[in-house]
């Protein structure tokens, strides 16, 4: 393991002809060389149930519950039924991300429950969907806690509140810094360039990027981790999950590399705009006639935004509809007082009526057993004295009581029986008034969906908008030219030296990162190699994972990348990379992966019914020797796959049934 300070004298050995020893450990300091440890947190992410709330737009109650297990689950319907949607109301609910569930079938949803266990503590999240904004609440409380509390109307106690968000941006934040917390994650940044300006963009991994070595989707099984569109993030996640060392310190100075070179090539521009390569009067004229060219199109563009919509309009229909949840949430508080009050007033009258019948004779007083011989007193006997009012015991003629009090009764009688049907009424009244109510919601909800419909889909030319974003470009490539700092050194300075000394110190992280990640690789790449032997692909040989984290499959004697897989070898070769991840981390208790995985539609036409059989065989048997030390969710359309666990964690739908 690296020493810092060492490592801080064994560059400046190195560079000591150039910078001072306090020059190169202001250059190194921000890498943290203890934040990596490849060790085995020991936890892991276990779905417990989703429950789903709401209503189709053919008016059809949802009320979807579906209980999930330690191992493996199998979730079997037929293609478009609703599997897929599943999943991604999952990945909402731990991510926050709205965007991958198709709008007709969020326009259903109110409300969506998820019960998770993380380690020893079970959390529940709520999501409300009821008005405009997202709203969610994270709580230390399994769902049948919640729903308990929820029902009798109690006040929850704060400390079972993890978090509260009141809109998609915080909720999506809070949930990264709840799983960052949980697993150990951060997020790893890098640079890349933009169009029409020499400086950088920063970017950088996110919780919801690392929920991809959880969900994997069908989309995707043509890629190992991510396609070519997230940049360099594939490597990243693999360095986050596999815990190696010195990925910080690698990450952070390849970022103050790349904002070194930068400074470089501004500080050559400069050295261009002295010698009068670029004409700055011509710049702000071209700038002038740029921004009035914007301002007609923005301007185009806001009169048909206008005839699209009109804001006031959306803004007042929100706040009626939070109104109208209001009145609703009174009007069933109200009902269920009144449906409290008629239980009590129905046992009153039941009372009262067996106190007249019975009361005035025998005052309730059940006599089983007769007091001088202890003989049994029969039913028999017990008729008689209710139908002939003779005592069971002596037969002798009871008094029937007080007729004043009889009659007093019988008024009571009358009274609870007038109040009982005022409160049926009032009852009918409030379902009334409900059922307005939430007509009224729906009707408002429409108009609010039809003007945010509107606004999706307003269309400008197209040419118009193609040419404001290249103007937008040029007006910042343009403002940078003019607004570059001329007092500034336009030397270059000792950059380049400083560019030396931080990739000299990156070589040596990545040669260590290297030596000390050997053992880890290898026991993965063994694992992979064993995985894909147990789902029939003997044809390949090896599987190497170099210091850049790059795997390549030996097969027939050549090395081949993923990419370069057949589509039946990729999906194979995906579950069981993913699959050893998990291994990783039981067997050796090395790595960081939650030990959940999604599987959506693993296997189509592209992989024939043996091989789909002996992945169904590969499932069962990780059922049986790892059912509690992970969770797989496997949703599928292929018969063979229904066989890959226990009768009672495989959910058939029957053909044509939908799973939601």
């Amino acid at each position: 393991m690296i020493n810092y300070i060492e490592f801080v004298d064994e560059v400046h050995r190195e560079f000591k002809d150039t910078f001072t020893l306090d020059e190169i450990t202001d250059l190194l300091i921000a890498a943290d060389f203890e934040k990596d440890k490849p060790d085995s947190l020991g936890k892991r992410l276990t779905l417990n149930c989703l429950k789903v709330k709401g209503k189709k737009i053919d008016g059809q109650i949802i009320d979807f519950v579906q209980p999930l297990y330690s191992g493996i689950n199998v979730l079997y319907a037929e293609n478009n039924k609703g599997k897929s949607s599943v999943f991604k109301m999952v990945k909402f609910a731990l991510t926050g991300d709205k965007s991958p569930i198709k709008k007709d079938v969020f326009s259903w949803l109110n409300e969506i429950f998820l019960e998770f266990t993380i380690g020893t503590v079970t959390y529940t999240i709520y999501i409300n969907l009821n008005s405009v904004r997202v709203k969610s609440v994270l709580y230390r409380l399994t769902l049948d806690e919640l729903n308990k509390i929820l029902v009798d109307n109690d006040v929850i106690d704060p400390i079972y509140i993890y978090f509260v968000a009141n809109n998609s941006k915080d909720f999506i934040s809070l949930m990264q810094e709840f799983f960052f917390n949980q697993f150990s994650y951060y997020s790893l940044k890098w640079t890349s360039g933009s169009k029409g300006t020499i400086d950088l963009i920063e970017n950088q991994t996110s919780w919801k990027t690392y929920y991809k070595s959880i969900y994997l989707e069908s989309k995707d099984y043509n890629v190992l981790f991510l396609s070519s569109d997230y940049g360099s993030q594939e490597r990243k996640i693999l360095e986050m999950i596999l815990g190696l060392k010195y990925t910080y310190a690698i990450n952070v100075l390849n970022q103050k590399r790349d904002y070194l070179k930068n400074q470089v090539l501004k500080a050559q521009y400069l050295v261009d705009v002295e010698e009068g390569s670029v004409d700055k009067d011509s710049l702000a004229i071209e700038l002038e006639e740029i921004n009035s060219r914007i301002k007609e199109i923005q301007q185009n563009k806001k009169e048909a935004f206008n005839k699209s919509t009109n804001i006031e309009k959306y803004n007042s229909l929100t706040k009626e509809l939070l109104t109208i949840d209001s009145l609703i949430n009174e009007l069933v508080s109200q009902k269920e007082e009144l449906e409290k009050q008629i239980l009590k007033m129905i046992r009153n009258i039941n009372r009262v009526e067996e106190e007249i019948e019975f009361g005035m004779f025998f005052n309730n007083l059940e006599v089983k057993i007769c007091p001088r011989c202890e003989t049994s007193i029969t039913n028999e006997k017990k008729e008689v004295e209710k139908e002939h009012h003779k005592c069971m015991l002596c037969e002798s003629e009871l008094d029937e009581g007080n007729e004043e009090q009889r009659i007093e009764l019988i008024h009571k009688l009358e009274e609870l029986k007038e109040k009982l049907l005022k409160l049926e009424e009032g009852i009918e009244v409030l379902d009334k008034d409900l059922k307005n109510k939430e007509d009224m919601k729906e009707i408002v909800r429409g108009q609010i969906l039809s003007i945010e419909s509107s606004i999706e889909e307003i269309n400008f030319e197209e040419d118009d908008i193609d040419l404001l974003n290249e103007l937008i470009e040029k007006k910042i490539e343009l403002q940078y030219h003019l607004n570059l700092d001329e007092k500034s050194d336009k030397a270059i300075d000792n950059s380049e030296e400083k560019i030396a000394v931080i990739e000299f110190a990156i070589t040596k992280l990545n040669i260590q990162r290297a030596e000390t990640s050997k053992i880890i690789l290898k026991s993965l790449s063994k694992l992979i190699l064993s995985q894909l032997h147990d789902f029939g692909l003997e044809s390949i040989s090896d599987v190497q994972i170099d210091n850049n984290i790059d795997i390549t499959f030996k097969q027939n004697g050549q090395f081949n990348k993923f990419s370069e897989l057949n589509e039946g070898e990729q999906l194979r070769a995906k579950i069981a990379f993913f699959l050893s991840l998990i291994k990783l981390d039981i067997e050796y208790k090395v790595g960081r992966h939650p030990r959940l995985l999604i599987i959506d539609s693993p296997g189509k036409e592209e992989v024939i019914s043996k091989d789909l059989i002996g992945l169904a065989n590969i499932f069962r048997d990780i059922e049986k020797e790892y059912e509690n030390e992970l969770q797989i969710i496997i949703g599928t359309a292929l018969k063979e796959l229904q066989e890959s666990s226990g009768d009672e964690k495989v959910i058939i739908k029957e053909p044509g049934e939908f799973v939601f």
